[in-house]
Formats: C-alpha cells, structure tokens, sequence
C-alpha cells in the first residue's frame, strides 16, 4: 500500500510540476523577457506548491487530510490556468527592475532605463477588475486603467498633469509556438460609413491651401520648427499626416510642463473628439485639472526635444495611414462588434511602421546592454516574431539625440509594439474626426458620409481619480 501511494503521490507531483510550467508560459506572454525561461509563478502557483510540499509531509500518517491538500492544489492550478490574461503586464526590457508590494496590498514595480529615465507601475485587484497604473519620470504623465468588464478594459491616458484622452481595448490571447500570448486592441468609440473612407483615400479636384493657426498655441514656439507642413494639400490622407505630426508634437510639449490647478490644459489638447455636433464631449471634471505641483511633479532636467521629421520618414507615416484607411474601409461593410482576433495587427504584412508611444529599452548591439526610445521616435518593423526568444525585430527610423541611434538593428516584445498599433489606430480615427469637423471653404473639401456611428463598446469617461492615481505611484 505504501508503495502504491508512493507512486500515486508521485503521479500527482508530476502533474503539478506541468501545471506550473504550462502557467508560467501563458503568464510570459512572450513579450520582454530577455531570457527565455525568466518566469516568475503567480500567487495561485505558489500557494498550489505549497499545498504540494505540504502533502508529501503528512501523506503516511494522515491520508485524508494529504487527500483534501492534493485536491486544494490541483483547484488552485486549474483556476490560474482558466484565467491566463486576467490581467494586461506591459514588462519593461530594462537594465534595472525592482518590484516590492505595498501595505495596501499593490503590487509595485520601478523600471531604471538606460536612457536614465524611469517607469514606475502599480498594480491592484479589485473586486471588479483590476487597476493598473504607470507613470512616466517624474512628472505627473502615464496612463491609469482599469477593467469595464472582463475582457474589455478603459485606459485615461494623463501628460504634464493634464487628462487628454480614454480609450477602450479589448484581451486577446494569440497562440503561436505552442504557447499563449496576450495582447491587446484599440476599440472605436465611432465608425464612419464606406463613402467616407473613399472621400479619405481619393484626391482633391484641386490643390488647397490649409492655414493651421498652430502659431497661436503654446506648443508651436519651441516645437513648431521640428516638422515642415505640406505647403498644399491634394488628397485628405496629406492633411491627416500633418495633424497627426502636430498632435504628437503638442503632447511632447505638454509632457514638459505641469498645469496649475486652476490651468485649463492648453488649447488644441489632444482629446476624444465628439463625433458630431449632437454629441458633446465629456464635460472636464474638477479632477481633470492637476494639483498644485509637488518637488517629485518637476523633472530634474529639461527633457529633449523630440527628433525633428525628416521628409522620409513623413513619407513613410503617410503610407501606413493609407493602408489603415484602407483596412477601416474594408471593415465598414461589416458589422461594428467586438471580434476575437488572431494574429495580432501589429504583425500584419503591411502594418511595419510606428511612432514609439511610451518609454522603453531595447537591446542596443552590445552584449548585455540597452539603450532607450522615446515617445515620438519611430521604427519599422522588419520581420515576424522569433521563435528563440519571442521577439520581433526592428530598425530605428528616427530618434533623439540621447536615445537609440538611428539605424540601429534591434527587437521589441509584441506588447510594446501592439502598445505602438494601438496608438496609431486611435490617430488615424482622430485625424478623421478632425477633418470632418474642418470641412468647409477654409479647410477640407466637403465630403459625403462624414457623420459617424457611435460604438457602446469603445465609448468611456476619463477616470475621474487618474491624476491622485499617478500622483500616488511614485
């Protein structure tokens, strides 16, 4: 009998040494690891193997309890492998990572990066979902989200202390290489019909000259000179390129600078445009205003300006909008629902060119070391995800003076640059709001069918607690 149980006891302990290990693969996500078996277990993990080590103690003198022990490990693996992506980790490839929990119960972790800056994230599970809160430096600039409901989640994006915009995403899990990987994509708060698109992509009968009026917002001084407009404007996809360019600049400005409390954010603020004139905005809530600023709200040093845009990689910009005006013409024929995706978009054949969106390191050529990009550097993806370390590669098309060099030939986790298609899907959607409310004799040519539909699932508030939340996470 002892033998038998020795070998049942056995049996079990294989099947939970394979539990943790097919956990721990889902839990990876293939993302940032810069080492193929760098997992950490979760909770549920540790606990099952506890329970585990427990049982081979008090197996031969208490039988029925080592039975209830087994049972309890087993229900714990099973529900952490039921729920693989409860929560979205975006893992910095930094050099230094320090994670502790705090009294709270929070789980914080700082990432140093090598261009010297730092990500401070701090995440918490609620009884309705989880929050997950990231700040950028020192100033009050990140992002704050949290969960609608499972699978659907809202994220307030926050620069300078001032609240600009929410978007909605969607959990997906991409099964490639025998392994699970999450990811996340954009959902629309509006689609337009077929026609607008093909108003998007066609031609204007005649050249137009657009004025901006940039020179009166107080981005325009310092940043102005780092992109050339076009001096005229054939078809709206020119026009979109443009506004997308001077959006970034002015949250690159805004990024510097910490509004007052009693400071409206500046005008031209980036945010989620009404779709039409019956549909107001949210109305800005006294906690979209920053507090007064802290000694940790200031950077230690002024930031650097963002690269200035050269004509290639404008180029290039405005070829990878037309192919997502295309793909969004493409999609207006079909139903505005929620979708369950498989390969991610990011890896689409045509889908290789991005504006970074947040901090983060990538290996930098030399061995075991990093070099950083920025918010408004850009990069061109040139392969698919490897099958050795899970990372896809890429090649610095433009940074800073402190970040990567220019044609550096490195790789990025699938979330990073998922975080980058996101980014640019949400864009591409502004400029086309943005054109349609310009339409008339001083700006875009009218088109048909420039009033959109509204989508339930992509429309959120701004979370009204997002400014005290980066606040806190430091």
């Amino acid at each position: 009998m002892w033998i038998l149980d020795r070998r049942a006891h056995a049996a079990l302990a294989l099947i939970a040494l394979a539990s943790l290990a097919g956990i721990a693969s889902v839990d990876a996500q293939g993302a940032n690891s810069r080492q193929r078996h760098d997992h950490r277990p979760c909770q549920g993990e540790r606990q099952a193997a506890r329970r585990e080590a427990e049982a081979r103690h008090s197996r031969r003198t208490h039988p029925a309890r080592a039975q209830g022990v087994h049972a309890a490990a087993r229900r714990e693996a099973s529900h952490a492998r039921e729920h693989p992506v409860a929560t979205y980790h975006q893992k910095m490839d930094g050099r230094s990572t320090n994670e502790r929990r705090l009294a709270d119960g929070s789980v914080m972790r700082e990432t140093r990066l090598a261009g010297g800056g730092r990500v401070r994230e701090v995440s918490r599970g609620l009884a309705g979902g989880q929050v997950r809160v990231v700040r950028y430096g020192n100033t009050l600039s990140g992002t704050v989200e949290r969960t609608i409901r499972p699978g659907l989640m809202s994220r307030t994006f926050v620069s300078g202390g001032h609240v600009l915009y929410t978007h909605v995403y969607q959990r997906h899990v991409w099964h490639q290489f025998g392994r699970a990987f999450a990811y996340q994509t954009f959902v629309p708060a509006v689609r337009y019909p077929g026609v607008y698109y093909a108003w998007a992509l066609g031609a204007w009968p005649r050249p137009v000259t657009y004025t901006w009026g940039w020179q009166v917002q107080p981005w325009y001084p310092m940043y102005g000179s780092l992109f050339t407009p076009y001096p005229v404007y054939t078809s709206p996809d020119l026009w979109m390129t443009d506004y997308i360019i001077a959006q970034s600049m002015q949250t690159a400005y805004q990024a510097q600078t910490v509004a007052p409390a009693s400071e409206p954010a500046p005008q031209g603020t980036r945010a989620a445009p009404a779709p039409d004139s019956s549909v107001a905005a949210p109305a800005a809530q006294p906690s979209d205003a920053a507090l007064a600023p802290q000694p940790s709200d200031t950077p230690s040093a002024p930031a650097a300006l963002p690269p200035a845009i050269t004509p290639q990689v404008k180029a290039q910009l405005n070829a990878q909008i037309k192919v997502r005006l295309q793909e969004q013409q493409s999609a207006a024929a079909t139903p505005a629902t929620l979708t369950t995706q498989s390969t991610p978009p990011a890896l689409r054949p045509n889908h290789v060119f991005f504006q970074v969106a947040q901090p983060l390191d990538v290996p930098s050529g030399t061995a075991n070391r990093h070099c950083s990009l920025s918010a408004n550097d850009y990069i061109k993806r040139t392969g698919g995800m490897s099958q050795d370390d899970w990372m896809i590669p890429v090649v610095v098309e433009l940074s800073g003076p402190s970040d990567c060099p220019e044609g550096l030939q490195t790789h990025i986790g699938l979330n990073d640059l998922n975080a980058m298609e996101n980014e640019q899907e949400a864009q591409v959607l502004e400029a086309m709001q943005a054109a349609s409310k310009s339409m008339g004799p001083n700006g875009p040519p009218s088109g048909p069918g420039a009033h959109p539909t509204l989508i339930a699932d992509g429309s959120a508030a701004p979370d009204l607690m997002a400014l005290d939340a980066i606040r806190q996470a430091q």
